[in-house]
């Protein structure tokens, strides 16, 4: 009987795994229906926003105007087009984990759902809006101008969230969301998919914040939907979603018993929302285990675990939101059970929310800065509804208090983000730097073939370049590519030992194991590359200097303010090296031959080191 059930799951999750993304369509449609069904009688769908009459938000919007809003609001329009100005900003499918657009969207391809069993990933969802878009543009630009609508959606559902405040009050509240560095990363890197989890986070929030002033049934569907949407992509969603609204239906029952609850169904007709947010979580967990119970492997929370000191240290010196949000939190509670204080049934189950998820990060010692996104969000929207109603009754000691760590906040987060900014735009400009120089100078070898020999690079690193090289039109050894151009083939060599001459398992790139470049190689060492000063000029000594670029002369020097803010960057876990940001390119040739190439050289470098100037922020 055991194994019969055991080949029945293994079937069952094959066939929910090959039709996961026809799976979610049917459960989304359910889940409208149930809550047309459940949520609302039919006249309620827009009843409830009859009491907001039309022309009464109008005189409320004009008594509330003041010139200090209308500046307010001017200073948001120009951040925010400075903000939309940095997202285009030589932008070229070059940024990490790109080649999943460039391999497949802008190939003409669908990108797979990404349910991978065999690491323990599950989020279906995941980089599916890059199917559709291809059909509309394969361009940066337009693949960012997706991310941009979403962007101004996004905020223009946190101000009317805020809608109850002057505006002089949410614009600041604005500011210092989208300069959160986890904020400022999922926007400008196209793969982040927390971007997405953003997106309908602030729907959800929307609808339920208007729900709770309206009970219109038109929000209650929105908030479903958008809960079953964040949840597929992101595993960690469905912590945050149990935890928010279980946090919320307990708070509900201890606060009814004051009031008169009789019992749990009246609790669960009173808060069908959150229930039907935990039966849309529950969906998620039928299917997630579905697909993963049958291969139990989470090699890839094992990859990218770090010490538990690390993720701490990391996620104190990013994220002060966090970790002030978990602190009023425990102040909060603390007294509403020691002192009778009062407590916002949604917005302190918001926090406690965040809060499970980002000790869900801890727990799974995940490190990265731009994880804890949603937490980051619910933190600055939680945390201004706090100190707005704490200055309700302003003192002087009050108002310094909430004043200066905004300030700080705000100036800290403003650092990380220009890092984050510097290091992800001059990398972008740095490998399409390089290829340009190769378009430029690998035309002039006359044999069929020029070697590139990466001394430091892992086979993950090689496999990014080479699928931007072949996006380039390039030609690699080992690609049948009747897109790339003619010329000589690129082959890809370095010292880690490649299975199957591949540089990944999971990409066809061909990687080629040498010990040392020969003779007529080129020589690259990368600016991500785990390479000092001293090992780049020991190259220099055997080789000839064909091309280097270079963008913060500042960050060479230890202990630069740019070099301590390392923790927003994607190389947080190991440190920047002294190569950091740094590209050269030499020509491996024997001594005698080398003195013969030096004048021709010279002549290359000469023509490509003006590239230097346009790394420049």
């Amino acid at each position: 009987m055991g194994p019969l059930i055991y080949h029945l799951l293994i079937h069952s999750s094959q066939i929910i795994t090959s039709r996961l993304l026809l799976v979610w369509l049917f459960f989304l449609g359910l889940v409208v229906v149930c809550a047309l069904l459940l949520g609302s009688p039919p006249d309620s769908l827009s009843s409830g926003l009859s009491h907001r009459g039309v022309s009464d938000g109008r005189m409320r919007l004009r008594s509330r105007l003041s010139p200090t809003d209308g500046i307010s609001a001017i200073a948001l329009l120009l951040f925010v087009a400075f903000y939309i100005v940095l997202i285009f900003y030589k932008e070229d499918f070059a940024a990490y984990d790109d080649d999943q657009l460039t391999d497949f969207s802008l190939r003409g391809t669908s990108f797979p759902a990404p349910v991978w069993p065999g690491v323990g990933r599950f989020f279906p969802l995941g980089h599916q809006e890059f199917n559709l878009l291809r059909f509309i543009t394969k361009s940066s630009a337009g693949y960012h101008s997706f991310a941009v609508a979403q962007l101004i959606i996004l905020l223009l559902a946190l101000v009317v969230m805020l809608g109850e405040y002057k505006f002089v009050y949410r614009v600041p509240v604005l500011i210092a969301a989208t300069l959160a560095p986890s904020f400022v990363i999922s926007f400008t890197w196209l793969i982040c998919t927390e971007r997405n989890v953003l997106f309908w986070l602030a729907i959800m929030l929307l609808c339920l914040y208007e729900h709770s002033q309206t009970k219109a049934g038109i929000y209650f569907i929105g908030c479903l939907v958008a809960t079953h949407f964040a949840l597929y992509y992101k595993e960690t969603v469905v912590v945050f979603v149990v935890a928010y609204a279980g946090a919320e239906l307990l708070l509900q029952s201890y606060l009814g018993r004051r009031t008169g609850y009789r019992s749990w169904q009246e609790l669960a007709r009173e808060n069908s929302l959150q229930v039907g947010m935990l039966a849309v979580s529950g969906i998620y967990v039928v299917l997630f285990l579905v697909a993963m119970l049958p291969h139990p492997s989470y090699s890839y929370i094992t990859m990218k675990r770090v010490a538990l000191s690390s993720v701490i240290l990391g996620y104190l010196q990013l994220n002060w939101l966090v970790f002030i949000l978990i602190l009023v939190l425990i102040l909060r509670l603390g007294s509403f059970v020691f002192c009778e204080g009062q407590l916002d049934p949604m917005w302190d189950s918001l926090a406690l929310g965040a809060s499970a998820y980002f000790f869900c990060l801890i727990a799974l010692r995940l490190y990265m800065p731009y994880y804890t996104a949603p937490v980051d969000l619910i933190a600055l929207l939680y945390l201004a509804r706090v100190s707005l109603s704490w200055l309700l009754k302003p003192t002087k000691l009050r108002v310094s208090v909430v004043t200066a760590v905004f300030v700080c906040v705000l100036l800290h987060n403003a650092a990380y983000s220009a890092f984050s900014i510097i290091e992800s735009k001059n990398f972008i400009a740095i490998k399409s730097q390089f290829a340009g120089f190769l378009r430029s100078n690998a035309p002039r070898v006359s044999s069929s073939t020029v070697e590139l020999f990466f001394p430091y690079a892992d086979g993950y690193r090689l496999m990014e370049l080479s699928a931007y090289l072949r996006y380039k039109g390039f030609r690699l050894a080992g690609q049948k590519d009747t897109n790339s151009e003619a010329g000589p083939g690129l082959v890809v060599e370095g010292r880690e030992a490649f299975a199957n001459n591949r540089c990944v398992d999971y990409r066809d790139y061909a990687c080629i194991h040498r010990d040392s470049a020969r003779d007529g190689a080129l020589i690259i060492v990368l600016p991500d590359d785990k390479a000092s000063i001293a090992e780049v000029e020991e190259i220099g000594k055997n080789s000839v200097l064909l091309f280097s670029t270079e963008t913060w002369g500042v960050r060479s020097r230890p202990g630069c303010w740019l070099r301590l803010l390392h923790a927003a960057s994607f190389f947080s876990e190991r440190g920047l090296t002294e190569h950091w940001l740094r590209l050269h390119v030499f020509l491996n040739r024997h001594a005698s031959a080398s003195r013969e190439a030096e004048p021709e050289a010279s002549r290359i470098v000469r023509s490509t080191t003006s590239a230097r100037g346009l790394n420049r922020l």
